[in-house]
């Protein structure tokens, strides 16, 4: 019998004693412990509970949960996003899993709905991009082909964009009715930051708000594409660019220099500037937080940091954060996300928790954050907005009185609801502080029409505002544009696991771990969010169309029902009227009531 013969023998004897000393051993640490009490009474047997505690949430998103109760996002909006993404379509079969038992808005479709062909949509600009196709699919594999695609944008023409700040220097035209909402880079990992950046500029259109932690490169990530191949003679580097992008439309600088050096860049943009190369970046709202990352300089505020910032040509607006549907505060930056990188784009230390304070130190009330507003307006010669919440009906009594009375208004406001995402805040907060989106927003609404005020301004909304029909409503209830965030996550790869505070994230979303970031390809992801952009533009206007509009800028009040759980249909002034004494102001409507005076 030979040496390994005699040790396979013994295998099964040793694992057997093995595994009853590991018991043993378990068995006293758990009984002798002094912190888990389920531990000292259950010794060994208890640690099951606290598995089964950790896998719970996989366990219910995958398996008890249905299609339509998960949150904050639930399965069929994430396979609605990821269909967009990837099939730049949101196709179902068989019907909606929608409860239609419950209190919630619906569209009022049209008798005779608009053809295609009369919607008021400017679809001059074709995108290039790449999509999916299923091949086969089994319950243990999936073959899927990636298609190289020229894809229609949606874009609204250019009587119906948007414009922010009419009266500035610098107007923002936004032809994309949604963009990407605050997520800084800090909160995002770095391959998020580019996916997102570069998905927006290839959709073309769209925005991105940088977040209040500051501009990366990141964010100013440039795409290209070929616009004249009948090029004349360049030297070797230009003609293997040319063709490279040829072959790989939409590539970023980063790829290039990727593949050919640093040099590949400034080559690329001597290519733009002879009509050879289209260069695209993503249009920019920088965001301005109360810790003033990317305004600051050892600690305080420092206008020629902020000038620097917000003078860069792709910045369209600046947007001064007030307070966020998650939290109402400043945000929350774990010291375990921070790397030198961050550390210098926000002007703070390594190796220590960063919470933005509550209020901006700059000022405290109407008087000094009007004067900020306008004095950034007047040096940039941008649109300046805020970002607000609403806490109650009376939220915005005191600043719509201010704009009316004053003269001076910010370019737009944003408004979250508070079911928007964070990437870290405290859970008293995320549940109990501010309004849900589309009550918020009926309230900013209708308070600037009563004050006479609300053509000065444009309406930003957010909350969970995912899919098109979402979108449809808030349009209706009286937004201008969209922000989304978390769907754009799900677009780069989210899979809501939760762990956005801890550096962990298994997908590589939020975490600058680089084995996890390792997980996103941008080269592959940043179609996925433009697809997703588009297709999301496509339905909007197909709902207006549905709705008998030509086109989503004319979604309003008329175009919304509430249907409530005893089958009652109302329209939205009598929603409001009947069941809160709210009822919707016309622009001429200015006087404050007498039960607000003193």
């Amino acid at each position: 019998m030979t040496i390994f013969s005699t040790f396979l023998k013994y295998v099964p004897l040793v694992l057997f004693y093995g595994l009853i000393l590991l018991l043993i051993i378990l068995y006293l640490k758990d009984k002798f412990q002094t912190q888990h009490s389920i531990l000292k009474t259950h010794p060994v047997l208890g640690r099951l509970r606290y598995m089964f505690e950790m896998i719970g949430p996989e366990m219910r998103q995958y398996w008890f949960s249905g299609d339509k109760e998960g949150k904050p996002v639930d399965r069929d909006t994430q396979e609605t996003i990821a269909r967009a993404g990837k099939y730049a379509n949101t196709v179902i079969g068989f019907g909606s899993k929608k409860d239609f038992s419950i209190t919630d808005f619906y569209l009022n479709n049209s008798m005779f709905p608009l053809n295609t062909e009369e919607l008021s949509v400017d679809q001059t600009k074709m995108m290039e991009s790449y999509t999916y196709k299923v091949l086969n699919e089994s319950l243990l594999s999936r073959k899927e082909k990636r298609d190289q695609v020229t894809l229609k944008p949606w874009h609204l023409t250019k009587k119906n964009q948007v414009t922010i700040g009419p009266d500035r220097e610098q107007p923002f035209h936004v032809k994309g009715m949604l963009g990407v909402s605050a997520m800084s880079y800090g909160a995002l990992s770095a391959s998020a930051v580019k996916v997102l950046a570069q998905g927006v500029a290839i959709s073309g259109g769209s925005f991105m708000n940088t977040g209040e932690g500051g501009i990366s490169p990141h964010h100013l990530s440039r795409v290209y594409e070929v616009k004249d191949t009948d090029m004349p003679s360049f030297d070797r580097l230009s003609e293997k660019i040319v063709n490279f992008v040829a072959e790989n439309p939409n590539s970023s600088h980063f790829d290039l220099e990727v593949h050919f050096g640093k040099m590949a860049r400034s080559h690329a943009e001597n290519l733009v500037d002879q009509g050879v190369l289209i260069g695209k970046s993503a249009d920019l709202i920088f965001q301005l937080g109360s810790g003033l990352f990317g305004a600051r300089k050892d600690g305080k505020y420092d206008e020629e940091t902020f000038i620097k910032n917000a003078s860069r040509p792709e910045v369209k607006a600046i947007e001064v954060k007030l307070a966020q549907g998650a939290k109402v505060r400043g945000g929350k930056l774990p010291k375990e996300k921070i790397s030198p990188e961050i550390a210098e784009i926000r002007g703070i230390e390594m190796g220590k928790d960063i919470e933005s304070p509550n209020r901006f130190p700059l000022f405290h009330d109407m008087d000094s954050l009007f004067h900020w507003v306008t004095h950034w307006q007047e040096i940039t010669g941008k649109p300046v907005g805020i970002k607000v919440v609403a806490g109650d009906t009376h939220s915005f009594e005191e600043l719509a009185q201010y704009m009316k009375d004053s003269g001076t208004h910010p370019d737009f406001i944003s408004i979250d609801g508070a079911e928007g995402g964070t990437g870290a805040t405290y859970q008293e907060m995320a549940d109990r502080l501010g309004l849900p989106i589309y009550s918020g927003l009926h309230i900013l609404d209708n308070t600037l029409r009563k004050y006479g005020v609300r053509d000065q301004v444009k309406v930003i909304a957010s909350g969970m505002l995912a899919t098109a029909d979402k979108m449809a409503i808030a349009l209706s209830l009286g937004a201008d544009l969209i922000y989304i965030a978390r769907a754009a996550m799900n677009t780069v790869g989210c899979i809501n696991a939760g762990k956005c505070n801890t550096n962990l994230c298994p997908v590589g979303v939020t975490s600058h771990l680089p084995h996890l970031e390792a997980g996103i390809v941008v080269e592959e992801k940043r179609f996925r969010t433009a697809n997703y952009l588009r297709t999301m533009r496509e339905g909007l206007f197909m709902l207006g169309a549905s709705c008998g509009i030509d086109s989503p800028t004319k979604f309003d009040h008329n175009h919304i029902t509430l249907r409530e759980v005893n089958n009652d249909v109302k329209k939205l002034q009598e929603t409001f009227a009947t069941n809160s004494g709210f009822e919707i102001a016309k622009e001429e409507e200015v006087e404050k009531p007498k039960e607000l005076i003193g």
